[in-house]
């Protein structure tokens, strides 16, 4: 049988078996066994591929540029793989890194996945104790009970404290790996510039960025401190996630549709156009159904196909909040229409860009017509507790990735790990906040730290631009709009900081960023009536 034969054969059984996982709520052998043999086959095929990448990256720059294409999308794809010329190695030792990694790294991280996915929690009801999976217990984390909060928190905290010798094992062996691999064979700078040279960005612009959101710790800060004395709740890190009472109503699919339709033509009719075509075109799955994947995503098949967009509709304000988010990377795939299959796609930093404006432009919206109201603070309150899950939360679990790297390079111990972990929190928190001991062991059950080491500071670089972006919007009215769609119409066809520099955003600047915070300010301000 042929290896092409082979993949699909395998791919099909693949399929098959997740289906059966899935539905079953099991861990198939079957499965796993045919996972494995398809990456096999996917590894054999890489490497016999792997001379063109290697010849590519090698040759000189008056050679590469007479090969170049007329064609600038293909050019620039081209021009793309040559940024790793620095650190590409031979023929033969990508092969051997390649079939490391497939028992290596690769292996550690699925380690970590069996093991993790088979913990169960005892849950205490008031009569009874239920056994739930992580997933269900992370949920209660949010809960609008403070005691459930408390429960869950130190059922995650003191599993991950159990376990910790295992996580510490299989996480110092992967920094090992790749730091091996990547800082002493590759020749990068740091770890952390294998991340940054895939996301296109220097190791000085990230370093700005990760600084500046280390000097704005005192707004969260002063949020929560806020937060809890509002909701009557100890200063304590159980209650991070306590959400604000209001008025919750049942939102019709129609209704929340027809409100993110207003907020995205208020904006820009281009907008609201690009985004009614998934619906249009009967390309969303809108209800709940027995056996639907959770959640919620929005996925396009080509650059000039209209994005198919699914959802979970529950009848909440958060449902509303998701289309909108959704509706964005929709917005984005078709203003990027035009761009080939190899640079469509943003990159990874400004793959947020579009879909968290599209909820800031819903959520102003919402907030401006329910001035004063219960309903404005919860929706002022969500934007605070969001931003700090997805700009200082990621950032600073970046900041402990960079020293944990350092310190497992040194010889230092799983216990030195977890005392980083405890005093990066102090540091996000502050010296007031009561943060319990077992905290020190959340770091184990954070999967990106496993599975791709530095990947999530793109989330806060992200979020953090869009809301120094919508400052300059509130600032600037309907002159931003143009400049905004034609940054989007780039998608991925342009270095990320050549197309921020195009509308005025210079991510080498710390005050580009700060005026991220300087919103978030402004919302905290408003909020709290100071």
């Amino acid at each position: 049988m042929r290896e092409s034969e082979a993949i699909a054969e395998t791919s099909q059984k693949i399929g098959a078996y997740i289906g059966l996982t899935f539905a079953q709520n099991t861990q198939d052998e079957n499965a796993k066994a045919l996972e494995a043999h398809a990456e096999g086959i996917l590894t054999r095929l890489a490497n016999k591929r792997l001379f063109f990448g290697i010849w590519w990256k090698n040759i000189d720059e008056k050679t590469a540029q007479k090969c170049l294409p007329k064609n600038k999308e293909y050019a620039y794809a081209l021009s793309e793989m040559r940024k790793y010329k620095k650190y590409v190695l031979s023929e033969k030792e990508e092969q051997i890194i390649n079939v490391k990694d497939l028992t290596g790294t690769n292996a550690l991280t699925k380690l970590y996945d069996i093991i993790t996915s088979e913990y169960t929690f005892p849950w205490k009801m008031r009569t009874k104790t239920k056994m739930l999976r992580e997933e269900e217990i992370r949920a209660y984390v949010q809960s609008p009970r403070a005691n459930e909060r408390v429960q869950a928190y130190n059922l995650l905290w003191n599993k991950y404290g159990s376990e910790n010798a295992k996580m510490g094992e299989i996480y110092r062996n992967i920094i090992l790996d790749t730091w091996n691999e990547n800082v002493d064979v590759r020749k990068f700078a740091s770890p952390i510039s294998v991340q940054n040279l895939s996301n296109d960005l220097s190791d000085e612009m990230v370093e700005t960025f990760l600084n500046v959101c280390t000097q704005n710790t005192d707004i969260f800060q002063r949020y929560f401190k806020w937060k809890t004395k509002t909701l009557h709740l100890p200063f304590s890190r159980h209650h991070l996630y306590a959400s604000f009472p209001h008025p919750e109503k049942k939102w019709s699919f129609e209704e929340g549709y027809s409100r993110v339709m207003e907020a995205y033509n208020a904006f820009s009719p281009r907008f609201k156009k690009e985004a009614d075509r998934v619906l249009r075109e009967k390309r969303m799955d809108v209800p709940l159904r027995k056996g639907k994947k959770s959640g919620a995503f929005c996925a396009g098949i080509t650059p000039r196909e209209t994005s198919f967009v699914m959802l979970n509709w529950t009848h909440r304000f958060q449902d509303v909040s998701t289309l909108a988010h959704e509706l964005g990377h929709a917005v984005h795939s078709h203003l990027a229409r035009k761009h080939s299959i190899f640079n469509a796609h943003a990159p990874l930093p400004l793959a947020e860009t579009a879909s968290t404006f599209g909820e800031m432009l819903l959520s102003q919206k919402m907030a401006d017509e329910n001035r004063g109201s219960l309903f404005e603070q919860y929706l002022l309150a969500h934007q605070l507790d969001d931003a700090y899950a997805t700009i200082q939360r990621q950032a600073f679990f970046c900041l402990f990735e960079k020293e944990a790297f350092e310190l497992v390079r040194e010889g230092k111990t799983i216990p030195d790990i977890n005392n980083a972990y405890f005093q990066n929190l102090r540091t996000q928190f502050g010296k007031k906040m009561q943060i319990p001991s077992n905290a020190q062991f959340e770091w184990g059950g954070i999967p990106h730290f496993f599975h791709a080491p530095f990947y999530v500071y793109a989330y806060a670089f992200g979020q953090l631009l869009v809301l120094a972006l919508f400052e300059r919007y509130q600032k600037e009215g309907k002159d931003f709009i143009p400049q905004y769609e034609k940054f989007l119409s780039y998608g991925g066809s342009k270095n990320p900081e050549k197309m921020l520099l195009e509308i005025g955003f210079d991510p080498a600047k710390k005050g580009s960023w700060q005026k991220g915070f300087d919103l978030l300010e402004k919302k905290m301000k408003r909020l709290t009536k100071t």
